[in-house]
């Protein structure tokens, strides 16, 4: 099952046409991620070297769709990080 926080699933199905920006966890082979990823609309945005994992931008209801992928671990919203 895919982790995906409750409050960002309601605001992906209050406007599934919105454009989000993500990052996806998965478990599977890298290029194949990546091929999978673009057939659903989805733009890469970057790739990770030291985990398996792809930002990822597109609507919200192709993020959603992702949810029911075996190959998919988590889903999380790609946020800046800043240092306290």
């Amino acid at each position: 099952m895919v982790s995906l926080d409750d409050d960002l699933r309601a605001r992906l199905q209050q406007d599934p046409q919105a454009i989000v920006n993500l990052i996806v966890r998965t478990q599977q082979n890298r290029d194949q991620d990546l091929e999978s990823l673009r057939a659903r609309g989805l733009t890469i945005r970057h790739t990770y070297s030291l985990i398996s994992a792809i930002a990822i931008q597109g609507p919200a209801s192709a993020a959603l769709a992702l949810t029911r992928e075996p190959w998919i671990l988590s889903i999380e919203e790609d946020q800046t990080v800043r240092a306290v």
